[in-house]
């Protein structure tokens, strides 16, 4: 069985649209007003050599260094001397320039001075002006004087401010040194691309991207009930001396958090960083990914995505990826605080978690061990099985190991969460391969070779909760962070990105109208043609699940507004034998058992 680092991918964004980091909206005043420009200045760059690169990947294998998606290029970009001002008649100015680097599929920009006075907006458009990122201005500053902005489509960046009348434009401070080529994790910006650009997902109907045909939208009925977990689950664009590595990571809870002190904590895997480091400066132009994913299981909808700038560092496991073998961390995590609030718009919810190190290692239908990440720099996928076991990985009972059933890990998979049956977290992805992959899975709608892998390990959130492997100090565990308040809670309940409560999943919480107002004929049943009868009290949503024995899914069906009727489900194609249905909505679920005797 072959054992690798899964160390991850992605990237994010307007028809006009605005799915990019927190910033007012709003559009340019060029898109507002007929200015004439002329002469508009364009500064050209080279375009790294992706090809080279590739050839390089492959020699050295992908899965012991950072999963990349992009290269860098330098630049030397910045106001004043890089555009050009137009005066408007209100006495508003205009400073435009424009960056270029011929065959670049997207362009994110790095910026080593950053500093918009009150009263300046930055906006930043692709060369068909349908695409807009911002408008960033004074509440974008940090500290650090430094600032990312995520992946504009094609070869061409508008850059442009606005400027108010009573601002001194000596103030303001704007440079790039960096621009990053991305050729992975931008199947988002698609639907920016003019008409002769073959869309990504032409090829896909699935919309798998470039991960394995097999792999399953993080939205698809599995994991109806975890929505919580998939909410909880971000993208991470780490900036490093390579390029853009790209990895997953999830939003946790801490038991000090309220209403009226709110503090979002995202975990990790340590060595989606490959160089130890314990400074936040290192991690001053990460890009946290939120929502990028699909807004259906299938179809031809784009995924979304939203993003926020920057992350302080807390606490990981010891790591350097030029002397520590990865697939020997015995303790693969690494913990952030965000440096501002998360917009309320984003949906996001801060997971629960369990430092329970017995927890029960097998569970039935409708309970899943489910995880969700970004394989091979894709939208959200989902993967689960139904029994895990513990493992040694340089030390005794440090992972949790499975072999996972539905949907497989990947490159651009490492950190994610593994939550169990109740919607907890009790890992993070760490290591992984093909054990028994199926051979239609292993290659995506392309034809092209994925690294997909059926075998995972996740590193035990409690066996790092008190971590002691690399000293006492309170950056190498995560105790001190997440239990602040000394209670010794051994499980915390999931809330909102605002520390309000919420539900846990409803996987435990049986509807008390299905199982009353629901039923099935006739059962037991010989033909495969099922009648589902029902008068609810009110209209709702519902997923109908079909398990075997094993727990296996074997049908699933979603039907929308479902109050008073009657119903057919074929289920021909079944052999006889024991099944359970499921009936769930958002308010919780019923069961009803069917016997097929043919």
């Amino acid at each position: 069985m072959k054992k690798s680092v899964l160390i991850l991918s992605a990237l994010a964004c307007f028809a006009y649209q605005s799915h990019a980091q927190i910033s007012k909206g709003g559009l340019p005043q060029t898109a507002k007003t007929e200015i004439a420009y002329a002469n508009i200045p364009v500064a050209s760059y080279a375009n790294p050599d992706w090809d080279a690169y590739l050839q390089t990947e492959r020699e050295n294998t992908k899965f012991t260094k950072p999963f990349l998606v992009a290269l860098y290029t330098a630049t030397d970009f910045g106001f004043p001397q890089s555009g050009q001002f137009v005066t408007l008649d209100n006495g508003e100015t205009i400073w435009r320039g424009q960056i270029s680097i011929a065959g670049a599929p997207a362009i994110g920009l790095l910026y080593d001075q950053f500093n918009l006075p009150k009263g300046v907006k930055l906006f930043l458009t692709n060369e068909q002006k349908n695409q807009v990122l911002g408008a960033f201005d004074a509440e974008n500053n940090d500290a650090s004087g430094t600032f990312v902005t995520d992946a504009v489509q094609g070869s061409v960046v508008n850059v442009e401010l606005n400027i108010e009348a009573n601002v001194d434009v000596r103030d303001i401070q704007l440079h790039i040194d960096r621009a990053a080529v991305f050729h992975r994790a931008i199947e988002h910006l698609k639907t920016y691309a003019t008409a002769n650009i073959m869309p990504w997902d032409a090829y896909d109907n699935a919309l798998n991207g470039s991960s394995s045909v097999c792999m399953v939208n993080a939205i698809c009925p599995q994991g109806a009930n975890y929505t919580n977990n998939r909410k909880a689950t971000v993208q991470l664009l780490m900036f490093s001396a390579q390029g853009v590595g790209a990895c997953t990571g999830t939003l946790v809870n801490n038991t000090a958090n309220t209403t009226a002190s709110c503090k979002p904590y995202l975990l990790t895997a340590t060595h989606c960083e490959p160089t130890g480091s314990v400074s936040s400066t290192t991690f001053n132009q990460t890009l946290v990914r939120f929502n990028f994913e699909h807004s259906a299981c299938t179809g031809s909808a784009n995924p979304t995505s939203q993003s926020m700038t920057g992350l302080n560092f807390v606490a990981r496991a010891n790591y350097n990826e030029a002397t520590t073998n990865a697939n020997q961390i015995k303790g693969d995590f690494m913990l952030f605080t965000l440096k501002q609030a998360i917009p309320a718009s984003y949906g996001a919810v801060l997971s629960g978690w369990n430092n329970n190190p017995a927890i029960p290692t097998t569970v039935t239908e409708p309970k899943k061990f489910i995880g969700f990440h970004h394989p091979d720099g894709d939208n959200k996928k989902l993967s689960y099985t139904h029994q895990i076991q513990s493992a040694n990985l340089g030390a005794a009972n440090t992972h949790w190991e499975m072999l996972l059933e539905n949907s497989y890990g990947s490159t651009g998979s490492s950190g994610s969460g593994l939550f169990d049956g109740n919607g907890f977290l009790i890992g993070q992805l760490s290591v992984g391969g093909p054990y028994n992959t199926p051979a239609s899975c292993v290659n995506n709608a392309a034809g092209e070779a994925t690294d997909v892998g059926d075998y995972v390990e996740y590193s035990k959130f409690s066996y790092v909760w008190d971590y002691a492997v690399d000293g006492s100090a309170t950056n190498r565990k995560l105790k001190p962070w997440l239990d602040p308040a000394g209670t010794n809670a051994v499980t915390i309940n999931p809330v909102t990105a605002a520390c309000a409560a919420i539900s846990t999943t409803s996987i435990n919480k049986v509807d008390e109208d299905l199982s009353n107002n629901i039923s099935i004929f006739p059962n037991p049943n010989r033909d495969g043609l099922l009648t589902v009868q029902y008068n609810l009290k009110a209209s709702k949503d519902l997923l109908v699940s079909v398990y075997d024995v094993t727990g296996k899914t074997v049908l699933e069906s979603k039907v929308s507004k479902v109050q008073n009727g009657t119903a057919r489900l074929d289920l021909q194609s079944l052999s006889a034998g024991m099944y359970i249905i499921k009936f769930t909505t958002e308010d919780g679920f019923a069961t009803k058992k069917l016997m097929i005797a043919k």
